[in-house]
C-alpha cells in the first residue's frame, strides 16, 4: 500500500475515529456491513443504504461510493521534459458501487468509475482520465454455506492486490484505479487463505464504456497468507505471479517478455513496533535473453501513542535490481508489473526498477484529527548500466549516457485533516532535488509539486 494511504488508515484507527466494523476499505468489496441487520447498530447517516434487506435471510444490498477532487501543480515536471501548466490543473474521480448478497452461495458486485482531467497543458496523462466505465463487475459463487468448507470462485472485472501492493495493485494514488478481467479462486484452510487467479488488465481509455481487456498482457498467480509461525503476532504470505507481455521495452531493447515472480512477505506489530518486509525474485525470458532479477523492501517503525503528538518514526528501504550489462545475454531489470507509486509518493517521478532508496519518515498527530506525515527519500541507481523508470513501469531515461549512481533526494510534507469517517482533506508539498545522474542526462531540473484534494466516502 502506498505510504501516505497506509499511514492515514493506520492513524485513523489509532485515533479511534473508526471501528474495525465500520472502516472503509481501500478495496471496497472487502467491506462487510452485515452487522447492520441489527437496526440498533445503525448510527451513521449512511447506514440505511449499507444494509438493505431483500426479504430473505442472507439476501441484502449495499450501496457505496466516493468523490475525490484534486488540484495538482508542478514546476519542471518530468525533470524538465514536460511543459509546465502555469496555474496547475484539476483531476476528479467518482466511484459508485452496488454489492448484492444473494444468500450464502451467490454475490454480485458492480462498480462504476469516472475520472476527469481539466486544465493540464498537453491534456491528461495515461492514468488521469476515463470519463465513464464499468470498473468492476464480478460474480462470486460459493460451494458451501459453511465458511470453513467453502471454495469461492470470483469471475469478472475486479481489482487485485498481491503482497503489499507494490507489484500488483489497484493503484489508489492514480486518478483512475486499475482493474483486471480475471477469474479468482480462494479458500480458507484453517487459519490460512489460499488464492489463485488468472486474467488480463483492463485498458484505460478516455471515452465512455470503451475499456476492453488488454490481451497483450496476461497474468496468473497463486499464493497463501496466514499467521507467521516464527514471529508471534505477525502475518506471513508467499506467492507466485506469472506475467506474459507481447512487447515490453527496457534499456537493452524491446521484445516479448515472459516473467515469473516468487515473493514472500511478513508484516505485523510487536508491541509499539510495526514492520512490513518483502522479498521477490524473478526469472524467465525476454527476447532472446534470460531474466534474473530481484527486489527487497522493508518498512519498520515505532510508535509512542501516549506521548505528545503520538509520534511514529519509521524507516523504509528498497533495493530493486537493474541490468548489469545490456550485452551479456541476461536481463537483470526488475519488473514491478502493475505497481502503485510506492517509491515516489504522489509526485510519481520514479518507478520501482533499478533503484536503491532510503526513506526516514515521521507521523505526528498535531491535533486530534490532524496528521503531519513528512518523509525524506534518497534515491540511487542499483546498477549504473541501466536507466530509470516511471511509475507505470515504462523506461523514462536511458542509463547509457552516465555512470553516476545518485538520482536525487525527495522531501515530502503531507498534512491530512480528518473531519469525520467520510471526509478527508490532504495537502502535500514535495521537492525533488536532482542528483548527478539526472544532471548528466539532461534536462535535469529539480521538481516542485503541490497537491490538495478532498475525498468523501460513503
Amino acid at each position: 500500500m502506498h505510504t501516505l494511504t497506509r499511514y492515514t488508515a493506520l492513524s485513523i484507527l489509532l485515533m479511534g475515529t473508526l471501528s474495525a466494523q465500520t472502516a472503509y476499505q481501500e478495496l471496497r468489496y472487502e467491506e462487510d456491513w452485515s452487522y447492520l441487520r441489527d437496526a440498533a447498530k445503525r448510527k451513521d447517516r449512511w447506514d440505511p443504504v449499507k444494509y438493505m434487506t431483500m426479504g430473505k435471510e442472507g439476501w441484502y444490498a449495499t450501496f457505496g461510493g466516493e468523490a475525490r477532487v484534486r488540484y495538482e501543480f508542478f514546476r519542471s515536471a518530468g525533470f524538465g521534459t514536460v511543459p509546465d501548466t502555469e496555474y496547475g490543473w484539476q483531476i476528479q474521480r467518482y466511484l459508485a458501487h452496488t454489492d448484492l448478497h444473494l444468500g450464502p452461495y451467490f454475490r454480485v458486485f458492480v462498480q462504476f468509475q469516472s475520472g476527469i482531467e481539466a486544465g493540464r497543458l498537453g491534456g491528461p496523462r495515461a492514468t488521469d482520465e476515463d470519463k465513464g466505465e464499468i470498473h468492476q463487475a464480478f460474480i462470486d459463487v460459493n460451494t458451501s454455506a459453511d465458511k470453513k468448507k467453502r471454495l469461492t470462485i470470483r469471475m469478472g472485472r475486479q481489482e487485485l492486490e498481491f503482497g503489499s501492493g507494490h507489484y500488483l495493485s489497484a493503484s489508489e494514488v492514480f486518478n483512475v484505479r486499475r482493474s483486471f478481467d480475471a477469474v479468482r479462486v480462494f479458500k480458507d484452510i484453517g487459519s490460512w487463505t489460499w488464492i489463485a487467479l488468472a486474467g488480463h488488465p483492463a485498458e484505460t481509455n478516455r471515452g465512455f464504456f470503451d475499456d476492453s481487456p488488454d490481451h497483450t498482457q496476461t497474468i496468473w498467480a497463486t499464493g497463501a497468507l496466514g499467521p507467521n509461525p516464527w514471529i508471534k503476532g505477525a502475518n506471513l504470505s508467499a506467492y507466485y505471479i506469472g506475467f506474459d507481455r507481447k512487447t515490453n521495452r527496457f534499456d537493452q531493447g524491446a521484445g516479448h517478455e515472459v516473467r515469473n515472480t516468487a515473493g514472500t512477505r511478513s508484516w505485523g506489530t510487536r508491541g509499539a513496533t510495526d514492520f512490513n518486509w518483502e522479498f521477490l525474485y524473478q526469472w524467465g525470458q525476454f527476447a532472446n535473453t534470460n531474466i534474473r532479477a530481484w527486489a527487497f523492501s522493508t518498512d519498520t517503525g515505532r510508535s509512542w501513542n501516549k506521548a505528545k503528538y503520538a509520534p511514529r518514526f519509521g524507516l523504509r528501504t528498497d533495493l530493486v535490481s537493474g541490468d548489469k550489462d545490456p550485452k551479456d545475454g541476461s536481463l537483470n531489470t526488475f519488473n514491478p508489473l502493475f505497481p502503485t507509486t510506492a517509491y515516489s509518493g504522489r509526485i510519481g517521478l520514479i518507478g520501482a526498477a533499478n533503484i536503491i532508496d532510503v526513506t526516514p519518515n515521521l507521523r505526528l498527530r498535531l491535533a486530534k484529527k490532524v496528521l503531519f506525515l513528512p518523509e525524506d527519500t534518497t534515491l540511487w541507481r542499483e546498477s549504473t548500466h541501466d536507466g530509470i523508470f516511471g511509475v507505470t513501469g515504462a523506461l523514462s531515461r536511458t542509463g547509457q549516457r552516465s555512470n553516476a549512481r545518485y538520482i536525487g533526494n525527495q522531501l515530502s510534507l503531507p498534512v491530512v485533516f480528518i473531519f469525520d469517517r467520510h471526509l478527508q482533506w490532504t495537502v502535500a508539498l514535495s521537492r525533488f532535488f536532482t542528483g548527478q545522474f539526472l544532471k548528466e542526462t539532461p534536462p535535469g531540473h529539480s521538481v516542485t509539486y503541490l497537491t490538495s484534494f478532498l475525498q468523501y466516502k460513503f
